[in-house]
């Protein structure tokens, strides 16, 4: 595989341009043929949603690019609301393998995490790790009801949003936290691209009262390679995180997954900069990648990016983990013992 714009080799033949092609602008020309429907973005169209960074316009019969909503005999139609949701959700034994286990308080209580998977992502990254989101007709359709049921159960002791992302969802997770607050003490937590719009500050206030997280998946640094990887821009992201940390410091926190030779330690070194310019003591997790969805080709995340990755995070940062230590199989050890 080529490169599109230099002809220098590529890793992948899911993207056309080499790491280095992929940060400059010429790179956005490719967009549109690896992300399906991005010319609805921010598109001016009579009928809009505006419940994330994407602001969809959309004409008669359109489907938003989350795949839940669109457009019938000229109104907005949503398979969701603050009463409905499309979601698979369940229990798992704490301390439980959530991206935050490494510091959250809720890794030392005996009890279970209610993870709640929201069908449908306002984002289309090409490394999907929870890809079958996608695919919202597999996802069950649920009531406000059931939910609270199901977190009524005293063994669980928190609730985590996550998906897909539940950015298009979160008029019904928020509903659902706030109800379920007002029954019992549980810590909400949310795992998310951070590219909502008016609802955000909102669930980021639910988990400050209920003493949970919010976990920011920062997919890059240079805002052209963010669109060569997930089709949308980071601008919304980086203004929800420095909004919710002015707001709720004691609650953010970011992960990155590596990305094998396109998320290197120059985006690292970025998005280190931009926490530490925040607080030193924000709590970030470099993921160590696995093949899958359109990146199955992709190897895992070579041992001397990671070190790389970790020792430039290091240099910006006080509490840095390396997360999916697993895949490195023997090599863990060497990271094992440097970690915070």
């Amino acid at each position: 595989m080529r490169c599109k714009i230099c002809n220098r080799e590529t890793h992948t033949g899911a993207i056309p341009v080499c790491s280095k092609c992929a940060k400059k602008e010429v790179s956005l020309e490719y967009v549109e043929s690896l992300h399906a429907g991005v010319e609805k973005i921010e598109k001016e169209a009579e009928i809009k949603c505006d419940l994330c960074s994407n602001k969809c316009g959309l004409e008669e019969g359109d489907v938003g690019l989350c795949g839940l909503r669109s457009v019938k005999n000229g109104k907005m139609f949503s398979l969701t609301s603050s009463e409905k949701a499309i979601l698979h959700a369940y229990e798992d034994p704490l301390p439980t393998n959530c991206c935050n286990a490494w510091f959250c308080r809720a890794s030392e209580l005996r009890g279970t995490n209610l993870a709640v998977f929201f069908y449908g992502c306002n984002f289309d990254c090409l490394f999907c790790q929870n890809w079958q989101h996608k695919n919202v007709g597999l996802g069950k359709a649920v009531t406000l009801d059931e939910m609270i049921a199901k977190a009524m159960v005293e063994r669980v002791k928190c609730i985590c949003h996550f998906g897909g992302s539940p950015e298009p969802q979160l008029p019904f997770a928020i509903k659902f936290s706030k109800e379920v607050l007002k029954r019992r003490e549980v810590m909400i937590c949310w795992e998310w691209n951070g590219a909502g719009k008016r609802l955000a500050l909102k669930a980021a206030e639910i988990s400050h009262k209920s003493k949970g997280t919010v976990k920011f998946d920062l997919k890059a640094w240079n805002d052209n390679l963010h669109r060569i990887l997930t089709g949308r821009s980071n601008k919304q992201t980086l203004r929800n995180f420095e909004m919710i940390w002015e707001r709720y410091p004691d609650v953010v926190s970011a992960t990155t997954l590596l990305v094998p030779y396109y998320v290197d330690e120059k985006e690292i070194e970025g998005i280190a900069t931009f926490l530490s310019s925040l607080d030193d003591s924000i709590p970030y997790s470099l993921l160590v990648f696995h093949p899958d969805y359109r990146l199955a080709d992709m190897p895992i995340t070579p041992r001397e990016q990671v070190l790389k990755c970790y020792n430039v995070a290091k240099r910006h940062l006080k509490r840095v983990n390396i997360g999916n230590l697993h895949l490195l199989g023997g090599d863990s050890t060497f990271f094992r013992k440097r970690r915070s």
